[in-house]
């Protein structure tokens, strides 16, 4: 390839990437949903996600929708990880509030984690893997609703 033929490929890959023609995955299939508003907003989500899940117990194409309906609520767990619990704002500041902070990331990070192991369940169609999984899902939920979502 001329030198002159691959700057202008770079660069026509550049614009392209530039203005957003970029190709859409899933077949040009419109990919992107509004990203909930507050965290509150992003648990019913994630909870609505794994909720649905059960109605699929007797489709014929389960393992795969289950998959991308685990895959919608892992881009949601990440939304939800850029706030911060309200109990723990309310905090004062020092060590007890950097403590919460670290815990709720970590509490965010294995929900995701979860999530993920969840996704490769469904795909493998691994049945038990599914449920031990979703309990480990629910065990998560339920320490981060005693700490951090006490009434609400």
């Amino acid at each position: 390839m001329k030198k002159e033929s691959f700057h202008k490929l770079i660069t026509l890959v550049a614009a392209v990437g530039l203005f957003g023609l970029a190709p859409h995955a899933r077949g040009g299939e419109e990919t992107e949903k509004p990203e909930p508003k507050d965290m509150g907003e992003a648990m019913d989500l994630m909870s609505g996600s794994l909720k649905r899940l059960r109605r699929l117990r007797r489709d014929p194409e389960r393992w795969t929708k289950s998959a991308a309906l685990v895959a919608e609520g892992s881009r949601i767990v990440v939304a939800s990880m850029k706030w911060i619990p309200k109990q723990i704002l309310e905090l004062p500041e020092g060590p007890e509030k950097i403590r919460a902070l670290a815990d709720s990331r970590r509490l965010m990070g294995l929900t995701l984690v979860g999530y993920a192991e969840l996704e490769l369940a469904f795909l493998a169609k691994d049945e038990e893997k599914v449920e031990e999984t979703l309990d480990k899902l629910k065990e998560i939920k339920a320490e981060s609703h005693d700490k951090y979502n006490r009434g609400e």
